[in-house]
This record gives structure tokens, sequence and C-alpha cells, in this order.
């Protein structure tokens, strides 16, 4: 849960938070948000980009959290997060809650997860990975 974090840098296109387009108007608490994401990509068939933190889009914090709290996730799965409902999901919302309210824990616990994701091998042993010029094409 702490590396999405990262998504407190970097763009996503429409066509990856269109669920949460359809939701306007079912939450008084983002509606603003969302219908400024509608405006942004009528008209664009989805290719148009949003930053995933809309404060702070080009510095890497803990706004990404702070804007879960107030239903401006941009990707339904990162605005999930912050909604406790299901097995340990109270958990991850008391944590979202945590990073948001205190930036250095957050650093703190990314700078950890990130130094164990780069510890995972691929599966198959060391050499049987590979690193692609083009994520969606294998070399």
């Amino acid at each position: 849960m702490t590396i999405t974090g990262a998504h407190t840098i970097g763009k996503a296109r429409c066509t990856t938070f269109s669920a949460r387009l359809a939701s306007v108007g079912e939450s008084a608490k983002d509606t603003g948000f969302l219908q400024s994401l509608q405006q942004l990509c009528a008209g664009s068939a989805g290719s148009a980009l949003a930053h995933l933190d809309l404060a702070t889009p080009a510095t890497f914090d803990n706004q990404y959290y702070i804007n879960l709290l107030s239903g401006d996730g941009l990707l339904p799965s990162d605005q999930a997060l912050a909604a406790p409902s299901g097995s340990g999901a109270e958990d991850v919302a008391a944590l979202v809650a945590d990073y948001a309210f205190d930036a250095a824990l957050f650093f703190d616990d990314f700078a950890a997860s990130m130094l164990r994701m780069g510890r995972l091998s691929p599966a198959g042993g060391r050499d049987a990975g590979e690193v692609r010029r083009n994520c969606r094409v294998v070399n």
C-alpha cells in the first residue's frame, strides 16, 4: 500500500479513470473534482492526461494521501484505499490517514518499501527477467 504513494507524481489517461467519472453526483465530497475531470476528458476519446495529484503534481510529497482523504484520488483503485470496507480495509484506511498527517512517516515507509521491492527477483530466477525498452513489448 505504501508504494502507491508514488502516485503523488505522474499522469494517467482518461481511459484509466473513466469509472470515477461515472460517479459524478454520487458524493458531494468530490463532485467539483470529478466535474473538472469530465471537462478535461470530454471529446478527447480518452487520450487526455490528468495529473495523478492535482495539488502538487511535480512534487514528491504526501499530498496523494491528503487527496484520498478528501475524495480526490484520481484512480478508482487509489480512492478505494481510503474507504474502509472489507477484510483489513480499516487498517489500510488508517494508514492512509497516518501518511496524510505525517509526511516523515510516509517518506520513511516509502524508502523502506522501495528497498524491499528492489530486492525482489523475477519468477524463475535472477536471469529470467528483462528490462524492457517499451513496457508493452517483449524485447
